[in-house]
C-alpha cells in the first residue's frame, strides 16, 4: 500500500490511513498498538487530528504529517 494521499486534503468526516512513522520498521506487531490503521477524522487543529479508530472504536490524537487520505479528492 503506497502513501500517495496527502494529509492536507483530509477533512472532518473523511476516512484516513494513519501510520506510526516512528515504528514503521519495528518488527513488533502488537494488536494494541498497530503501525497502521484506518480511522475517521472527528476533529482537526493546525497540526493534529482527532481520529476514531475503525475496528477498536478508540479515539486518538494523531499528527497531521502521519495521516493520509483514504481516497484522493480531485
Amino acid at each position: 500500500m503506497g502513501h500517495t494521499g496527502s494529509s492536507k486534503v483530509a477533512a472532518i468526516g473523511d476516512l484516513v490511513i494513519c501510520v506510526d512513522e516512528a515504528r514503521r520498521h519495528d518488527p513488533d506487531t502488537s494488536p494494541e498498538h498497530p503501525k497502521r490503521f484506518i480511522g475517521l477524522v472527528l476533529d482537526k487543529s493546525i497540526s493534529v487530528y482527532k481520529i476514531l479508530v475503525i475496528g477498536s472504536g478508540k479515539e486518538v490524537y494523531w499528527p497531521q504529517n502521519s495521516v493520509y487520505s483514504w481516497k484522493v479528492k480531485e
